[in-house]
């Protein structure tokens, strides 16, 4: 049983002697690419490929609208057709007549 212990014991200290080597906290990688500093009550700088980008996704979502509307505006504007407003009386609209007062 001391011998299981000895030699689990062995690979926790290989193991902590490594982490020392390097470092206590070791090395944070936060990954690659541009990164962009916090900046207070400033927007931040957009590179060119997210400018790029924006403008592209830009123009389909407004292609995609303007297209969905021409060629399918019941989608938007409703299938039936708008009633005429000219044809409904006072009476109708909730108004009560010029002479009550």
């Amino acid at each position: 049983m001391l011998g299981a212990l000895g030699r689990t014991g062995g690979g926790l200290v290989r193991v902590l002697r490594a982490r020392d080597l390097r470092g206590a906290a070791g090395l944070r990688r936060a990954g690659g690419g541009a990164h962009i500093e916090p900046h207070y009550r400033q927007f931040p700088g957009l590179t060119r490929r997210q400018v790029i980008h924006g403008e592209i996704l830009s123009g389909f979502m407004w292609f995609w609208i303007l297209w969905h509307f021409w060629h399918d505006p019941d989608a938007v504007l409703g299938h039936f057709p708008y009633p005429d407003a000219s044809k409904w009386t006072d009476e109708e609209l909730g108004i009560p007549p010029d002479d009550e007062e």
